[in-house]
């Protein structure tokens, strides 16, 4: 049994991730077995005597509201203003012989920088300063840690990102020794109670970078129609509810991908081998087996746990190549080649059903940064979008429905990914706006998904289809996590969740438990008040994730226009605010401001999706910004 020891409950209750919880619940998130449970009560009890925790209503626990005052969270400012990162991201500043550092956050006030400090450090330096104590002064006293380099040079960006955003750079050392202690490989003891899945063809497809393989994907045709099998790597199995590893992965909720690297939810060993799908690898896995008409409606379906041995790594291109080509010229594995066809074939049937039932396809393009041989972003152009983009999505989205309607129909509590309606004050404002791009969507009574989709479709051979897809988006409200079952309005779903990516998102890993415990008929791991806090603290680190996610590409995209400052561009307008028009480059795939002031004609109106013509002025990588001048409609 393991041995509690009282520290690792204040350190829990410490962290950042942390709400109050019930004693039966602590001894799931601290891994104490059943038997443990008393103990666990016992020191409960002294930590409350000591002074260090304190018990509330419901019976549930938290730190002493002092020790909460002493905690460093991610924002440097408390809502009275009070400092509490030790960190801070700033601009160096000479001023004499002393100098001041003026945070990017602009909450936070100018820190003083000693004479003694400043030796050494240039002006105009990017840098980390620390403000030693607590401060609600106009200005402060404090020191520089680290100088990143130039404010505003590329790789001090790049490194100042963590800094702002307070991003992890490595895992804590007893979380990479728990990880290290996992068994990577697969021996027969853990096959007890799978379906061996070995020798059917399975493959993984995915980007050319990619690293962490989740998913991986079987077919083969039937008298009814198809049978697809999609495999997700079985994290549950290695990481444990309440380990170190859970802890750590729970704080964190999602992987981040930077266009330099990731900053992973779980330990490399974990997310790149032994959990990773890899190719000619035995791996543990959670299997959806489905099974389709020839009109690619699903039938029926089973979830199981299993191990499969992926025998292609194939990247989108490769997939696409392939399926373009019908496997003509292809040295690829006839079977492999065979395999693709039939895949493509249930992928369009799948996806016409959806497009039917009034699921939304959006094609929104991502940017896909252009380096040279120094790894300095010179061109931003649009990712392109194949077939096999829309194949794996298609396929994941079915699985994911499956796992939702078998939980949803089982009664059991569980995390959901929920899409709600927009509200009546958007439509009516999308309604106008499109009215004025030359498309009807009609607002009277309640509306629905197919509804949108029939502009979308309108629009799919219309110049202005990118602004008319960004604006119906916008619209729309952002999906998240709930424990509740709200459907999903852009799937037109009654039931979804997300089941197919647990090495990078954590709700998959928590429904991965719940569909275990219904496998092998064992109580629920969490309950409802659990799950409507992961499912909110999810939702909200998503939101993170996104925020670092868009700053890191505007650092790229802004480093990239500083070579094109005095050049002309055409563009289109993207959005019209009162203080000017944000346009979207045609050449480059870049955004750029054009204030009022730099409109010649103040009284010109503007429409989304009106082409203009814009000169460069100004690319500023530390406000992220790029600044453009209207010479032309």
């Amino acid at each position: 049994m393991k041995l509690l020891d009282p520290s690792d409950i204040v350190k829990l209750m410490k962290k950042q991730s942390y709400r109050p919880m019930r004693a039966r619940e602590l001894s799931r998130r601290l891994g104490v077995p059943g038997e443990g449970r008393k103990a666990l009560k016992k020191a409960l009890k002294k930590l409350i005597q000591e002074g260090m925790i304190i018990r509330i209503r419901g019976g549930r626990y938290r730190i002493h509201e002092e020790d909460v005052k002493k905690e460093i969270v991610h924002s440097p400012l408390s809502p009275a203003g009070v400092l509490r990162s030790p960190k801070i991201l700033g601009k160096f500043v000479r001023t004499g012989k002393t100098g001041v550092v003026l945070p990017r956050n602009q909450k936070i006030p100018p820190i003083i920088i000693r004479h003694s400090e400043v030796k050494g450090v240039r002006n105009g330096s990017l840098v980390i300063a620390e403000i030693p104590g607590l401060t609600k002064r106009e200005t402060a006293s404090g020191v520089i840690v680290e100088v990143l380099g130039r404010s505003g040079g590329l790789d001090a960006e790049r490194s100042g990102l963590f800094v702002e955003y307070n991003l992890p750079q490595e895992f804590p050392h007893e979380v990479v020794k728990e990880s290290k202690g996992i068994p990577s490989d697969v021996v027969p003891e853990d096959l007890k109670g799978r379906v061996d899945l070995r020798s059917i063809l399975t493959i993984t497809i995915d980007n050319d970078r990619a690293k962490d393989f989740d998913d991986a994907v079987g077919i083969s045709r039937t008298e009814s129609g198809y049978k697809l099998w999609v495999s997700i790597a079985d994290v549950s199995y290695y990481v444990k509810l309440g380990s170190i590893v859970d802890n750590e992965a729970l704080q964190r909720a999602t992987s981040i991908y930077l266009p330099e690297s990731v900053i992973p939810m779980l330990p490399e060993s974990l997310s790149d081998w032994t959990c990773s799908l890899v190719e000619n690898e035995d791996r543990l896995t959670k299997t959806v087996e489905m099974d389709f008409n020839w009109e690619g409606m699903m039938l029926d379906f089973k979830i199981y746990n299993s191990v499969i041995r992926s025998r292609y790594r194939l990247t989108y291109t490769e997939v696409s190549h392939i399926i373009e080509r019908k496997g003509k010229g292809s040295k690829r594995d006839q079977e492999l080649i065979e395999n693709l066809k039939i895949m493509n074939e249930l992928y369009e049937k799948v996806k016409e059903r959806r497009l039917e039932r009034g699921g939304l396809d959006f094609d929104i393009p991502e940017p896909e940064l252009i380096r040279d041989e120094l790894g300095r972003t010179i061109d931003v152009v649009k990712s392109e979008r194949n077939v096999a983009h829309g194949l794996i999505e298609e396929f994941m989205i079915s699985a994911n429905r499956a796992v939702a309607e078998y939980v949803h129909y089982s009664k059991t509590p569980s995390i959901y990914r929920i899409h709600e309606p927009p509200d009546i004050t958007s439509i009516k404002e999308l309604s106008l706006e499109l009215r004025n791009l030359g498309y009807k969507l009609h607002v009277d009574g309640k509306l629905k998904a197919a509804d949108i989709q029939r502009v979308i479709f309108e629009s799919k051979d219309d110049s202005q289809k990118v602004a008319i897809n960004t604006l119906i988006l916008r619209s729309l409200k952002r999906a998240v996590y709930s424990n509740e079952k709200e459907g999903h309005f852009g799937l037109a779903l009654k039931h979804y969740t997300h089941f197919t990516s647990p090495i990078r998102r954590y709700p998959d890993l928590v429904v991965h438990r719940i569909v275990n415990s219904l496998i092998n008929e064992r109580r629920p791991p969490y309950d409802e008040e659990s799950l409507e806090w992961t499912a909110t603290h999810s939702s909200m680190r998503e939101r993170f994730a996104d925020e670092v996610e868009r700053a890191a590409i505007k650092i790229e995209r802004v480093y990239t226009m500083k070579h094109h400052v005095g050049k002309e561009f055409d563009g289109f307008v993207i959005s019209v605010l009162p203080f000017g028009i944000f346009v979207e480059l045609k050449e480059i795939f870049v955004e750029g401001f054009v204030p009022i002031e730099k409109i010649k004609n103040r009284g010109k109106r503007f429409k989304i999706g009106q082409g203009v013509k814009v000169k460069v002025i100004e690319a500023d990588l530390e406000r992220r910004r790029v600044t453009l001048e209207l010479v032309g409609v």
